[in-house]
């Protein structure tokens, strides 16, 4: 089919790369398919999310309008996914190497993870299924799951606990599948090293600096009884990054080690409900952070990024519970070798890891609760001009976030993790 019989229609203010385009496509599923009788009539590119709701992608929606020797007009939608084209974004996460990583998870570690799962009658959909990883593009192409019914819930508001229970339980699958995949394959894991803090690169430090120097000024603006933890964070600043790191430190042999999502919140998550609007399923998405380490970061992340206030402040030990009773079920169902913590030992695990809490709360979670979205890019969050600034003042002068974080700040106090840690 000629490329005037195949019109690619890009929505207006949409940047797309010349070569993804109808001829492009045509290919991709030719091979994906198996059916060398595939033409493709037209596509229609558009963004798939937002701006303000990703940072480290470009995203496009396509919808595809191909025909075979047995079906004529077929539609479908896939979702394209490629790095973020800033020079500042190619930069940084270079240093991260994300988008190869990423591929690296759809091609080797998750066909095997859903097949482990599927080996104990799990049916469920767990992860998007990919069309093409195309590396000499730098994209991945996945089904589009919003044609099945999956949506993203509310990133500004949190979820309740039964979307939180649900996203536990894929947590937990994620987690005891990747303990059996390691017993099989032993050094499968050991590639993913750069998580969301690492001492692989400092190419994020100068962000999370920022983002707690922006909190403490903003603290410093309240009520003079605030004024306390403004100074615990000032004197905190110098140590922050360090002990960030030390809950991605491997310390203990005997602690649990997973593969670990590395950014695991709301966004990165989607359900689908029933007619009533109750969650039936819940699936997990990208993986540009993740890392093979302790399941503490996953968890802290989750809990104090993506769940509704009331159930931060007051459901944690509760839920972990619940996670824990999930994933050592799951494990004991596949089969795994390695002798499991108990409650008791892992709940010490999560005590030595607690930190990550800190984290979340104070540079990843007023990111994510942006209303905000003029200034929302990667310059913005990486940047030290003057509109990054603004940026990283309006985000902590949120006052949803604000009601959060002074919840938390007793809470991390009472605990010892404003103090330097041993």
């Amino acid at each position: 089919m000629s490329e005037k019989a195949s019109p690619t229609l890009i929505e207006e203010s949409c940047d797309v790369p010349e070569w993804l385009n109808a001829k492009y496509f045509e290919e991709v599923l030719r091979k994906a398919k198996n059916d060398s009788t595939i033409k493709v009539r037209s596509i229609n590119v558009r963004y798939a999310l937002p701006k303000g709701e990703n940072y480290a992608s470009t995203i496009y929606r396509v919808l595809v309008e191909f025909h075979t020797k047995d079906q004529f007009a077929v539609c479908r939608s896939y979702i394209v996914k490629g790095m973020a084209t800033s020079s500042m974004a190619e930069q940084k996460l270079g240093e991260y190497d994300v988008h190869a990583k990423e591929m690296d998870v759809y091609q080797l570690v998750i066909p095997e993870m859903k097949r482990l799962m599927r080996s104990i009658g799990d049916r469920s959909e767990l992860y998007p299924k990919t069309l093409a990883i195309d590396r000499n593009n730098d994209v991945i192409i996945f089904s589009d799951l919003s044609l099945k019914g999956y949506i993203m819930a509310d990133r500004t508001t949190g979820i309740d606990v039964t979307h939180t229970k649900m996203s536990l339980d894929l947590m937990a699958k994620l987690h005891a599948s990747s303990l059996r995949l390691a017993e099989m394959y032993p050094t499968i894991l050991n590639r993913f090293k750069t998580g969301m803090m690492t001492r692989e690169t400092d190419a994020f430090y100068p962000m999370f600096y920022s983002n707690l120097d922006a909190l403490t000024e903003e603290i410093s603006t309240w009520d003079p009884k605030w004024n306390y933890y403004a100074s615990k964070l000032r004197k905190l600043r110098p140590h922050f990054v360090e002990q960030g790191l030390q809950v991605f430190d491997h310390e203990k042999d005997d602690d649990l080690r997973v593969f670990v999502h590395g950014d695991l919140w709301t966004n990165n998550l989607l359900f689908k409900y029933d007619a009533t609007g109750r969650p039936l399923d819940a699936v997990l998405l990208d993986f540009q952070f993740c890392c093979y380490g302790t399941p503490m970061i996953d968890l802290c992340y989750f809990f104090f990024t993506s769940t509704q206030d009331d159930i931060r402040q007051n459901c944690f030990e509760e839920l972990m519970q619940y996670y824990y009773y999930r994933m050592t079920d799951y494990a004991k169902k596949l089969k795994c070798n390695k002798k499991l913590p108990t409650l008791h030992q892992f709940q010490q695990q999560l005590l030595r890891k607690l930190f990550y809490a800190v984290y979340s709360s104070f540079i990843a979670l007023p990111i994510q609760m942006n209303e905000q979205t003029a200034d929302a890019d990667f310059e913005a969050l990486m940047g030290d001009d003057e509109r990054a600034r603004r940026f990283k003042k309006t985000i902590m002068a949120n006052r949803k976030y604000h009601k959060i974080i002074k919840g938390l700040l007793p809470t991390f106090d009472k605990k010892g993790l404003l103090d330097k840690l041993d």
